[in-house]
């Protein structure tokens, strides 16, 4: 029978259908599933609290001769992982990475907007790279992306930038509205402090896909 899950930090779609033997819009697309899919519209940035309906397997039937042996490939795996990696407002463009990813080492060059494209493990839970000659580390953790429109989702993503919010608390204090002050001058809208609807738009699109910052306006 299906399995209702309630996420924890560090689940997502992708690792929850590795886990389950589904493909990911499997799971995402099931009718039990579509009042979770409206409320977040993106499967891997859930909320701890949340509840994913994992459904019953259906197994698949296919017509083979009983005296020949054959191969069967799993698809779905394996994830991808995209980011863009700056140093502070500039990308880092055409610089060479080593991608750890829970043992596994992978080389690369970014693209020309600073862009690191591979393939890993649906279920990894952590990373780091070093980018650049000037071997920059970056640590990741998989899965912990919350939702653009919750706080806490909203303070990740501020650090994320370099607006700092310190620890993602999910609590509104001091230094998240200074984080939101700093992130609304800086994009030209009103200065609020406040997560209101055009800055966490701003914000959503200045982190969830890659983009340049823009032109720093002179100051007067």
């Amino acid at each position: 029978m299906p399995i209702r899950h309630e996420v924890k930090q560090g689940d997502s779609v992708i690792s929850l259908s590795e886990r389950h033997g589904h493909f990911a819009v499997t799971i995402w697309d099931d009718p039990a599933n579509a009042e979770l899919k409206a409320e977040r519209d993106n499967m891997n940035a859930l909320l701890p609290g949340d509840v994913v309906v994992i459904p019953d397997k259906r197994p698949k039937g296919v017509s083979k001769p009983a005296t020949q042996r054959h191969k069967f490939r799993r698809k779905g795996v394996p994830a991808q992982l995209r980011l863009q990696i700056f140093d502070v407002e500039t990308p880092r463009a055409s610089q060479d990475y080593t991608l750890v990813v829970d043992g596994a080492v992978i080389k690369g060059t970014t693209d020309a907007r600073g862009v690191l494209e591979e393939w890993i493990d649906p279920g990894a839970r952590r990373g780091k790279i070093t980018i650049g000659p000037d071997k920059y580390l970056i640590e990741l953790t998989f899965g912990h992306l919350d939702p653009h429109d919750e706080l806490p989702g909203i303070q990740k993503r501020l650090n994320n930038l370099g607006f700092d919010c310190g620890e993602p608390t999910g609590q509104m204090n001091d230094k998240t509205q200074g984080a939101l002050r700093a992130f609304q001058a800086r994009f030209g809208l009103p200065i609020t402090g406040e997560p209101d609807q055009a800055t966490i738009d701003k914000l959503t699109e200045q982190h969830d896909d890659p983009s340049e910052f823009p032109a720093q306006e002179p100051s007067t």
